[in-house]
């Protein structure tokens, strides 16, 4: 009798196994198709749904001197992107980074980037339009459309 009670529990037991496997099968790709699963997944939000990539291609990081009035101020440390009008010429602007670097460092080292010969302000437009003219030397003018950078030193403020 004791053997019967427990081959009985057993068989209960292997049937609610057998039942929860097969419902997670069902369920479980269910809830992540939806972007659920119990908050183990973040939803994205419609904004990064909807925004398209933008074609660009991220530089190293540029090491830019502040001099003002022929005194070194400080360094700034530039995160820089090249912009691009699209993908068809990729490959060939990232074999010429090293000569895109080079120009940069050039171009920073050669007249001062400080708006006003004020050390805390760059000259967003002026440095932009330098860089994006060193650009086009080396890979021609069609090739990036915008050289876009960030000051990371605000970044440790």
């Amino acid at each position: 009798m004791q053997n019967r009670l427990r081959s009985s529990s057993v068989v209960r037991f292997r049937l609610a196994v057998a039942a929860s496997v097969v419902l997670t099968a069902i369920f479980l790709p269910m809830a992540h198709a939806s972007g659920g699963g119990g908050g183990h997944g973040a939803k994205k939000s419609a904004a990064t749904e909807k925004a398209p990539s933008v074609p660009s291609v991220t530089m190293p990081m540029l090491v830019a001197p502040i001099v003002v009035k022929g005194l070194l101020v400080r360094y700034v440390y530039l995160n820089v992107t090249l912009v691009l009008p699209d993908d068809s010429n990729k490959m060939m602007l990232l074999e010429k980074i090293p000569y895109i670097q080079d120009a940069f460092l050039y171009e920073v080292h050669g007249t001062p980037i400080a708006l006003n010969d004020d050390p805390d302000v760059l000259d967003e437009e002026g440095l932009g339009r330098r860089l994006l003219s060193a650009c086009a030397k080396i890979v021609g003018s069609d090739i990036v459309k915008k050289v876009d950078f960030r000051d990371s030193t605000k970044d440790f403020k």
